[in-house]
């Protein structure tokens, strides 16, 4: 946690607890295929790129769009996401950029034209605090590795 904003460390604490429980949320989410809750976790002008080789989901902007493609392409999909650790550095009192080490499952079921996958890497995301609730401004994820299945 970063010491560089007026936030006192009990601020900075009870931060990064609602932002690890977005994020929380955001993995549960996904993998329950609560798609009117998805939203919740997102600013409402948020962008997420998650645009990487073998990935087809592109850049997408506005948290209805985020939302609306994650229920097209996911929802036929049985997923597991795992969010660990946070590095989490406090802009300011109502913006942070944190770091995420990830790891996920996606399966499509057989004659999807997706392909199942297992990845890992990392999220870099910008949070911002809006009506008193911590919420994804902007996601996008690193893949370290990417296995593809058929």
């Amino acid at each position: 946690m970063s010491q560089t904003t007026t936030m006192t460390e009990l601020e900075q604490l009870l931060a990064l607890e609602n932002i690890r429980n977005t994020k929380a949320r955001y993995c549960r989410y996904i993998d329950t295929k609560a798609w009117d809750e998805l939203g919740d976790v997102f600013a409402p002008d948020a962008v997420a790129d998650f645009s990487t080789e073998g990935n087809p989901i592109p850049v997408l902007t506005g948290r209805d769009t985020i939302v609306q493609v994650f229920r097209d392409l996911v929802d036929p999909a049985v997923t597991v996401h795992h969010v660990h650790s946070a590095e989490v550095e406090f802009v300011s009192a109502t913006e942070a950029k944190v770091i995420s080490p990830m790891e996920d499952w996606v399966t499509f079921p057989e004659g999807n034209e997706n392909k199942s996958f297992h990845g890992f890497g990392h999220y870099h995301e910008t949070f911002v605090k809006i009506d008193g609730q911590w919420r994804i401004q902007h996601t996008s994820l690193k893949r370290l590795r990417l296995d593809l299945f058929e």
